[in-house]
């Protein structure tokens, strides 16, 4: 099973998949400034960018700024030029992220990591707005931020997360525990947040990464996935072959997981989580876990004009209905604004969505719906009173 889930996974699909380059050729330049806010000192990072043309130091391409920013952090003894290909992934689908190149000896500062990252971010923030920069209009600005860590830098977005409500979307490779503050303070927070762990890392085994999982309960979103024949340092890279999942694959792994959740939780694509769930372009070498407080809906990457294959999040014991609809609309309920007019559409009966707190079926088409747009989305609640929607999702059908 695993081997033919690898050889899928790194062949080409009959759509764009997360883990493929994006739109834009990805710039980089490395970059190194005085911290004017949180008394970080002296940071040095590189910069990932869209850029006119792919390469070191060439110029931004300005066509769909301002960009997300991101974050990205490095693990014990590792450095900035070893997650290059992860910054330059995300930056071809239009984040500017800012990988951090700090805190690289045999005795890392973890609190002043999370202090070097921040200033990292602000500064992203700070050269958008200076029309003399080189990155002057490239950074959206009064948004929330997101940060990428592995290993120690996975550990130390616990210690981000408690000084910067900025970032409200975290995700931890393969990420090592924490001095305190750091699991206090995930258990308040209340963002969204994926961590990845390989079921063959021997140096921060899945346990310990799980435990991160454990800690955010009251996430407003949070997933662990555990990749099977996966090690400790897939994502870097050149990741490597020395384990029952191939560098190359561990590597496109994270591009997926990164690609889909940044899209996710910093543009409102939920929909993107249909590629963590369920098996696009070949059966998904990994397991997982989720409980989503604030419920999603995903479904069209798998479809036909007979029928497309969906799946609703909530809370473990939450039950869900599932509308769909022609027309858009606007309906009070005691969830929240539905988006859907229900005079062109109609309603699934009630269906639990178990311990789990997910599921996912096919729904068969008419013939009427061939060639049209029609609009789905779902309601997710535990009681009478205690629930939510879905954001709307909206499908051309074949």
């Amino acid at each position: 099973m695993l081997l033919s889930s690898l050889i899928l996974l790194a062949a080409a699909a009959p759509a764009q998949l997360p883990e493929d380059p994006g739109p834009y050729a990805a710039g980089w330049q490395v970059v190194s400034f005085a911290d004017q806010n949180y008394g970080a000192g002296t940071v040095r990072a590189r910069v990932h960018y869209p850029a006119q043309l792919a390469g070191r130091d060439t110029a931004v391409d300005l066509s769909g700024a301002p960009y997300q920013p991101v974050a990205l952090m490095h693990g014990w003894l590792g450095s900035a030029d070893g997650l290059d290909d992860l910054g330059n992934h995300l930056a071809s689908h239009g984040y500017l992220v800012i990988n951090l190149d700090t805190e690289k000896g045999l005795f890392p500062d973890v609190p002043a990591y999370a202090v070097d990252t921040r200033a990292a971010l602000q500064w992203l923030e700070d050269e958008s707005g200076d029309p003399a920069s080189w990155l002057s209009g490239m950074a959206q600005s009064g948004v929330n931020w997101a940060a990428i860590g592995h290993s120690m830098g996975g550990g130390t977005l616990s210690h981000l997360i408690g000084i910067e409500p900025r970032v409200r979307a975290i995700l931890g490779m393969q990420a090592a525990d924490a001095i305190a503050p750091g699991p206090a303070n995930m258990s308040q927070y209340t963002g969204a947040a994926l961590w990845i762990a390989g079921s063959v890392d021997n140096i921060v085994p899945t346990g310990q990464v799980r435990r991160w999982y454990d800690r955010a309960g009251v996430t407003e979103r949070r997933m662990f996935v555990e990749v099977e024949g996966m090690g400790h340092s897939g994502c870097l890279d050149n990741p490597p072959n020395n384990q029952p999942m191939p560098g190359d694959v561990q590597k496109r792994v994270h591009l997926r997981m990164l690609t889909l959740f940044l899209d996710a939780e910093l543009r409102g694509e939920d929909a993107e989580y249909e590629y963590l769930v369920a098996d696009v372009g070949g059966a998904a070498p990994w397991s997982f876990d989720q409980d989503c407080e604030r419920p999603l809906l995903w479904g069209g990457a798998s479809l036909t004009s007979q029928a497309g294959l969906f799946g609703v999040h909530g809370a473990a014991g939450s039950q869900t209905i599932f509308a769909w609809s022609t027309q858009l609309g606007s309906t009070s309920t005691p969830f929240g604004d539905a988006a859907l007019d229900l005079n062109f559409g109609a309603l699934t009966p009630p269906l639990s969505l178990g311990a789990a707190g997910w599921g996912k079926d096919y729904y068969a088409f008419p013939p009427s719906w061939s060639g049209t747009t029609v609009y789905f989305q779902a309601a997710v609640f535990q009681n009478a009173i205690d629930g939510a929607l879905t954001a709307p999702l909206s499908l051309p059908i074949p």
